[in-house]
């Protein structure tokens, strides 16, 4: 993939990329991607879930999408429906498991040559990009500006009407030979994917437009189908074309030309232009209202697509609200910063929906079922403060805690009347999630069981963390300087997708040549997760197991049914020696006692098999 993204950065065309969509490695690579999706336990028209494909043998399934993709005619996928949360429905298509695994391959191998052509500050669906990026480098471009000069305070909200459904198939085809994709039976197999149509109510609808909402290459294909419009803009001044000799001098002498600054910001459909000028603005405004009408064949929102002054109103982009005021740090320079509050009409529908969570617990009969029910209700909590702890939120933790509060007062009063005031217990005396709530004396709503407390958690306990510095634009997942950036920016050392076992050995094929029914696909999928699992060391020794040759993943319970035998929690992995040992009845002198100990629970789990068989 390295390869492939340094010679698209080089401006290379790729013909032969069927044979690597088609390679073992990145069919693996894909069914690992879509297996980890919850997604792959909801099946498409064909009624078929992930699990019928994990249990097939790791040749038959390979030959089956290779000779799929041989002749490929996808499946239309199943139209559902899902609520925005403003009272409205998306429509969602769902493809086949077979379709997305196909849809996968093809997405592996065609992101690196697009994402070497991408605009950079186009952060939607993009590989190590998320939206605090985007609402970062908006900040940077207000709060960078140079001494003397006009802060662009001026934004143009961009909003695409129906941008997904209304993508023109024949402008992307050729956007996609544009960007370098020259190898005709992909663009047919993509054409083919985009032609495939969707069923509802079991009738099938064809469209000549659009890229299905679901699919997995729809969010590839829409940045690619947008990315001349962010170049188009960009190239006006944030990334001029380089004529002299640094892009500063660029910027420089377009600004002593009189060319009023543009900096544009993308997520997906979502896009805001900033510039210093009111009537900059509505220039732009109207220039692209034609762009997108005869360029790209859509329609911006006339209602929705409107000019901004961010130091009354702010900009709504991603969840935030930006807003520019007065630096209240040093009032004596009069300068303007912009900061991101959580946007209060997102948050009021969020909590809305939170509050049905807790009174729905007033239609659970148990408390055991409360209490699994609390830890629903915590991880949205939770879910709604990690997303706006980019922003200045403490405001908005106070007012989610508060109406929770309120909510959680009546739940309880209807639910125990005699005793709902004692169930309010300081936080550092719940037994849910004791590493955030140590410390915290804030009493919350709690409930009882087994002579332990389990309770709603609070959102202020969420830290706010501002993003630090704008995205590196050197950070991608196909250079080996990203690959090293990103992880030093995660501040994790948990090994990277491509540390992984490999399942070519000698060993392992002859265990798929003469035990097909137990060692699966699923064998070969999990394994991987126990391997990272158990750290790449033995089970029971401690050994390194790097050397591929000493080397065994074993089955815990190997009587167990098709279905959970290959499990993770099933696998474990053990060196060639402890393997042997398991399977013995003595253990050497020399073999420490805690290996030993660890020796016999595995042999213990075996010998319970065995009974149990007899």
């Amino acid at each position: 993939m390295d390869l492939i993204y340094e010679r698209s950065k080089e401006n290379v065309s790729f013909t032969g990329l069927l044979e690597a969509i088609a390679n073992e490695v990145t069919i693996v690579t894909a069914v690992h991607n879509i297996k980890s999706n919850k997604g792959s336990n909801t099946a498409g028209v064909d009624k078929v879930k992930m699990d019928r494909y994990l249990q097939m043998p790791k040749d038959e399934l390979i030959s089956l999408i290779q000779s799929s993709l041989s002749f490929y005619r996808p499946k239309p996928a199943r139209r559902v429906y899902i609520d925005k949360g403003n009272g409205k429905q998306r429509p969602l298509g769902i493809p086949t498991i077979l379709d997305r695994i196909i849809q996968e391959c093809v997405r592996i191998i065609i992101e690196p040559i697009v994402e070497a052509k991408f605009y950079p500050h186009s952060y939607g669906f993009r590989p190590y990009r998320a939206q605090r990026h985007a609402v970062r480098g908006i900040i940077n471009v207000v709060n960078g500006s140079a001494r003397g000069e006009l802060q662009p305070i001026y934004a143009l909200e961009g909003d695409i009407r129906g941008c997904f459904d209304n993508i023109n198939h024949r402008i992307l085809m050729k956007k996609l030979w544009k960007i370098g994709i020259h190898d005709k039976r992909v663009l047919k197999i993509i054409y083919e994917m985009l032609k495939a149509g969707y069923v509802e109510y079991d009738i099938l609808i064809n469209d000549d437009k659009g890229t299905g909402q679901g699919a997995i290459i729809s969010p590839l294909l829409s940045n690619v189908y947008l990315n001349d419009f962010d170049w188009y803009i960009g190239r006006q001044y944030y990334n001029p074309v380089p004529k002299l000799k640094t892009r500063a001098s660029d910027v420089r002498k377009l600004r002593h030309s009189g060319v009023y600054p543009k900096y544009n910001f993308r997520f997906a459909d979502d896009w805001v232009i900033l510039t210093t000028h009111k009537q900059e603005a509505y220039k732009l405004k109207k220039e692209l209202t034609k762009y997108f009408r005869y360029k790209l064949k859509l329609e911006l929102s006339e209602e929705k697509t409107k000019i901004t002054d961010m130091t009354t109103d702010g900009i709504h982009f991603l969840g935030f609200c930006i807003k520019v005021e007065k630096n209240k740090r040093n009032l004596q320079k009069q300068t303007l910063v912009a900061k991101p509050f959580p946007d209060r009409d997102k948050i009021k529908g969020k909590i809305k929906n939170l509050c049905k969570h807790i009174r729905h617990l007033k239609e659970l009969h148990t408390d055991r079922d409360r209490i699994a029910y609390i830890h629903y209700i915590n991880s949205v909590i939770m879910g709604i403060a990690e997303y706006i702890r980019f922003g200045v939120s403490s405001q908005t933790y106070r007012i989610i805690d508060y109406i929770v509060n309120d909510c959680c007062y009546l739940t309880w009063k209807h639910m125990y009347p005699d005793s709902y005031m004692k169930m309010v217990i300081p936080l550092e005396k719940l037994c849910n999630f004791p590493q955030r709530h140590e410390g915290h004396i804030s009493k919350v709503w709690s409930i009882a069981h087994e002579g332990k407390w389990v309770g709603v958690t609070m959102a202020y306990l969420t830290h706010i963390r501002y993003e630090a510095k704008p995205f590196n634009q050197k950070m991608t997942p196909y250079t080996a300087e990203g690959r090293r950036i990103y992880k030093n920016y995660r501040k994790s050392n948990k090994p990277l997708p491509r540390d992984r076992p490999s399942v070519n050995t000698l060993y392992d094929l002859q265990k798929c040549v003469y035990t097909k029914g137990l060692y699966n696909f699923e064998f070969h999928m999990n394994r991987e997760y126990a391997f990272n699992r158990d750290k790449w060391k033995c089970r029971c020794c401690g050994r390194n197991l790097w050397d591929y040759a000493y080397r065994r993943c074993h089955h815990v319970d190997n009587s167990l049914p098709m279905n959970k035998v290959n499990k993770v929690p099933n696998l474990a992995w053990v060196c060639d020696t402890c393997h042997r040992m398991i399977h013995s009845t003595s253990t050497p002198d020399s073999i420490d006692k805690k290996t030993k100990s660890k020796i016999q629970k595995f042999r213990d789990k075996l010998k319970s098999v065995s009974k149990d068989n007899s």
